[in-house]
């Protein structure tokens, strides 16, 4: 009988290893492939000495709803913009193989959260399948302008940011100017002008970084004064890990119950946060919550099961957010797939703070 129950006991565990789940084949040949970018990216994160801590605050006070945004292009290159060391977009993956880029304009007053000095930081890295940059490969460009009222008609230019020409990283060592004409919105005629070239031939990363003024109606904390996770978890980053990798458990749990009233809690702070920055009108908030309602309950999407051995730690606004991105696309790790169509993913990107020390973690 001992041996029996000895029998029945192996039984058992061997069916729980077995039945328990773990990356597929190609999510862990993915994270393999992405190893040398995560090496290279991490070493230059270390490398970064951050003398001020951005927004510094101006006693500018203005009523004119402004929206503020970059215009980025690309071509030939893997890329990631921050505005006050928060996330704005990124381009990374396959896409950018053969040499291809992304072109559109983006919204940075919910990274602004108020009126002052703000830094702006680029890291480009080669185009995928790539290691490190070839001679005359990498271009960005970055335009800065704010317009009123939602209308394109009143854009102005920062002409601290070179105007409409905007900042050019590029090996080039030259760069079309031309003046701008407000009455008609339109570029005038210009000419070639030299520039610095970016030193990109031969490295894995290219780190640029600026700084501009701008203006908001609003003056919101945000997560300015919330605690530097950083500096609370040092030489304790597996604590913190632990504590992270709890909290997206929760999010996981009530997205995977598609429970929309726990969602909508969960997400409040960072809704408002938005709703406020972008200047929605009253009538426009109940649509954006309606489009993660729809998403939430939509029976073709499922959520994907967490490998916390796939998750990377991230570290933003100077440390007071953290979150994980995934190892094999560096996107968010809470995703929504296509039950019809497996390639169609939807990643769902999460932020956490910790507003006062001793509290748990809150999205933001």
């Amino acid at each position: 009988m001992k041996h029996i129950a000895r029998w029945i006991m192996l039984y058992t565990v061997l069916v729980f290893i077995s039945c328990k789940q773990s990356p597929s084949k190609d999510i862990k040949a993915r994270i393999q492939q992405q190893e040398p970018f995560w090496k290279n990216r991490t070493t230059m994160q270390n490398n970064i000495t951050q003398e001020k801590i951005f927004p510094i605050p101006s006693d500018t006070t203005i009523t004119e709803h402004r929206t503020n945004r970059i215009y980025l292009r690309s071509k030939n290159c893997q890329y990631e913009v921050f505005v006050n060391d928060v996330s704005l977009f990124k381009l990374m993956g396959p896409i950018t193989k053969g040499g291809g880029g992304a072109t559109g304009a983006h919204d940075m007053n919910q990274l602004l959260l108020t009126s002052g000095e703000h830094e702006v930081r680029v890291l480009m890295y080669p185009r995928h399948g790539l290691q490190i940059f070839p001679a005359k490969e990498g271009y960005m460009g970055l335009e800065f302008y704010y317009f009123l009222n939602r209308d394109l008609r009143t854009k102005r230019y920062n002409e601290k940011m070179n105007g409409n020409n905007g900042i050019e990283l590029s090996q080039s060592d030259e760069q079309w100017i031309s003046e701008y004409d407000y009455a008609d919105q339109v570029a005038l005629d210009g000419k070639y002008e030299p520039k610095e070239p970016a030193p990109l031939e031969g490295l894995p990363v290219y780190e640029w970084r600026s700084t501009f003024t701008a203006e908001v109606p609003f003056d919101i904390v945000g997560w300015r004064k919330s605690v530097d996770l950083k500096e609370e978890f040092e030489d304790k980053e597996e604590d913190l890990e632990n504590e992270l990798f709890n909290a997206y458990k929760k999010v996981h749990a009530i997205i995977k119950k598609r429970d929309v009233a726990g969602y909508l809690e969960l997400v409040k702070e960072r809704e408002e946060l938005i709703t406020t920055c972008l200047l929605y009108k009253e009538d426009e908030k109940p649509k954006r919550e309606k489009e993660f309602v729809n998403l939430l309950t939509n029976e073709d999407y499922e959520v994907e099961p967490l490998f916390f051995e796939t998750f990377k730690l991230e570290y933003q606004a100077y440390g007071k957010l953290v979150m994980f991105l995934h190892k094999a696309d560096s996107e968010g790790v809470i995703r929504l797939k296509n039950k019809k169509d497996p390639k169609d993913v939807i990643f769902l990107d999460f932020r956490f703070q910790r507003k006062e020390k001793g509290d748990g973690f809150t999205v933001i």
